[in-house]
């Protein structure tokens, strides 16, 4: 079962994965990837600074941000483990708060029976940028830790 918990939060989180916007930090293939960032995060509740994002993507490698770019936003790119930990770093360029909220709308979207006022009260301390990001330093215990309580089993 803590599997299947840890796999309804990140499902939650790691929604934008794939997903950005124009400013003064990202031209090009970069630019484009902030741009369908943003927009993808958009349609699933969640705002991302722009800024932040722009200057995320731009650290991109040419390479990883034309092969994100020909994957679109809903196929998956063949991309390098430098631009995969980029790509993680992007949820830290939304709030907190909206993270969250996408959470509890996939958990609600299992049908698993939980406490949203606990799993919300849980996820308050846990660094759901960190969580996406991949930085998994004992953070799927934390996550465990933190919602297991929250969560009514069936007999």
């Amino acid at each position: 079962m803590k599997k299947s918990i840890v796999a309804c939060v990140a499902a939650g989180v790691l929604v934008f994965a794939g997903c950005g916007s124009d400013s003064d930090g990202a031209s090009g293939a970069q630019g484009e990837v902030a741009d369908e960032m943003i927009a993808a995060a958009a349609d699933e509740g969640v705002e991302l600074d722009e800024e932040c994002v722009n200057d995320i993507a731009s650290q991109l490698s040419d390479e990883d941000a034309e092969a994100i770019v020909a994957a679109g936003p809903d196929g998956e790119a063949d991309i390098s483990d430098e631009g995969t930990a980029i790509g993680g770093q992007l949820m830290s360029c939304a709030d907190q708060d909206e993270i969250i909220d996408v959470v509890i709308q996939q958990l609600q979207s299992s049908g698993q029976e939980f406490d949203e006022a606990c799993v919300r009260e849980g996820l308050e301390g846990v660094d759901m940028a960190s969580l996406a990001a991949g930085d998994d330093s004992g953070m799927s215990e934390e996550l465990i830790g933190a919602v297991v309580e929250c969560f009514e089993f069936g007999s």
